[in-house]
């Protein structure tokens, strides 16, 4: 018994620097959101309780609901540039190693390493509707210039090839370990069955990375609202006419622009509730079936 309370408290004294620091910036500032969800506060002055109030005034704001749609829209705009393109450019320079391969994989990455803002602001000016890189590239062709960022229907379709820039990047290489870590031997037996390399990608190659598919396309779903932040804030502001207001730039309006603490720390319980639900949900199929079996 004292050897099994020894090695408790020595695992405990292990864990504790990751303890305190999962405490201090993610379960504590998780709880004192849901303490601030139910009062009222602008930020300076003394709170207030305030129930309920907060979450009935989303219910009200039609802006909300509209702003979790178009997060899904964004989120699936983003999906393919998480796990589709990614994989395909990745199995491409895999199967052609070299300097070539590592220097294409660099140039993706460049996106990565730009600050958001400095990449956004980049983007602004390749973007202009009067004279920008694009328009006037159009223009060569004989496309009338199209107004990327100012268009409703353009918009958010911009922000999310902009924010895919970033996404990709980081995917390839992700990808790219993955591929390292294949078992030669089972695509050396599917090319002596007589397969032929489209073959052996789709049937072999492919199905190996699902896993790392399934958590990509898991974290671009939870996350892809909050990749294009900075994109929507220096290039839109949530126009043209609320056409690219995420519920994470309404948030951001919620508590900064109208100084609403309440009012955002509420949708941002509501944001983690719907981001959670599905992932606990999954956790207990899964227990739930290494039980039964």
């Amino acid at each position: 018994m004292s050897k099994a309370v020894h090695r408790r408290s020595g695992a405990l004294g292990y864990l504790s620097p990751a303890l305190v620091v999962l405490t201090v910036w993610v379960y504590g500032p998780l709880v004192f959101t849901v303490v601030l969800s139910v009062l009222h506060w602008d930020g300076t002055g003394t709170p207030g309780f305030a129930g309920l109030d907060n979450y009935a005034s989303l219910v009200a704001d039609r802006q909300f609901p509209m702003a979790m749609v178009r997060t899904l829209l964004l989120v699936a705009c983003l999906l393919p540039f998480a796990t589709a393109v990614p994989m395909g450019l990745a199995i491409t320079l895999w199967k052609r190693p070299g300097r070539a391969a590592s220097t294409y994989r660099a140039l993706l990455f460049v996106p990565v390493v730009l600050a958001p803002i400095a990449n956004a602001v980049s983007w602004q000016f390749v973007l202009n509707p009067l004279g920008g890189v694009l328009n006037e590239t159009l223009g060569l062709l004989g496309i009338r210039p199209v107004n990327w960022l100012g268009d409703p229907r353009t918009a958010l379709v911009a922000i999310a090839l902009i924010t895919a820039g970033k996404i990709i990047g980081l995917n390839v290489l992700l990808y790219g370990a993955a591929l390292d870590g294949l078992d030669p031997q089972s695509l050396d037996a599917a090319r002596i069955d007589g397969a032929g390399e489209r073959q052996v990608t789709r049937l072999v190659v492919v199905p190996q990375l699902w896993p790392v598919t399934g958590l990509l396309a898991g974290i671009c779903v939870m996350l892809g609202g909050q990749w294009a932040f900075a994109n929507v804030s220096v290039l839109t502001q949530g126009g043209p006419d609320g056409a690219t207001d995420n519920i994470y730039y309404l948030l951001y309006t919620y508590g900064f622009t109208f100084f609403d603490t309440g009012q955002a720390s509420a949708a941002a319980v509501v944001l983690i509730t719907v981001l959670g639900v599905p992932l606990a949900a999954r956790r207990l199929c899964r227990r739930a079936v290494a039980v039964n079996s």
